[in-house]
């Protein structure tokens, strides 16, 4: 599963802002610049949360620590973008909000690959990938499979 997590590096950076990296996010980008997706895990009472608050969602401590999603994830919802926000930005573009059976709760966002936009459904299975995204950070994307 490890090369297909990551896109090459020849793929263009995707157009947009870059994100802010704080102390509570770091981890996370640390992390996807390696290929991997982590999210919060609290070590009190077992949740799972993202994005990251350095804080526990469900009791509040700030007992966290990381753990790997690993599992392909489900399409929760999503978007379809014909908007041209920024001068360089390819349209249409979808963007889903996924979730994964073994971290109840968590929900991450990233465009989708591998899929036109008119196919998108929610429901459908999607990879944890990666993309050059802009700031020279990798940013979270999703696979059709």
């Amino acid at each position: 599963m490890g090369s297909e997590r990551v896109l090459s590096s020849a793929v263009p950076a995707t157009v947009g802002i870059p994100p802010a990296i704080t102390e509570e996010t770091a981890p996370f980008w640390t992390a996807a610049a390696d290929g991997r997706l982590l999210v919060e895990h609290c070590d009190v009472c077992g949740a799972d949360s993202f994005p990251p608050r350095g804080m526990c969602r469900s009791c509040r401590s700030r007992d966290v620590g990381w753990v790997e999603v690993t599992g392909p994830g489900t399409v929760y919802s999503f978007t379809v973008n014909h908007q041209r926000w920024l001068p360089d930005l390819e349209v249409p573009y979808a963007v889903v909000l996924v979730e994964f059976a073994d971290h109840p709760g968590v929900r991450v966002a990233g465009r989708i690959r591998g899929c036109a936009s008119a196919d998108v459904r929610i429901g459908m299975t999607v990879a944890v990938g990666f993309e050059p995204g802009p700031g020279d950070v990798s940013i979270p994307s999703f696979a059709a499979t």
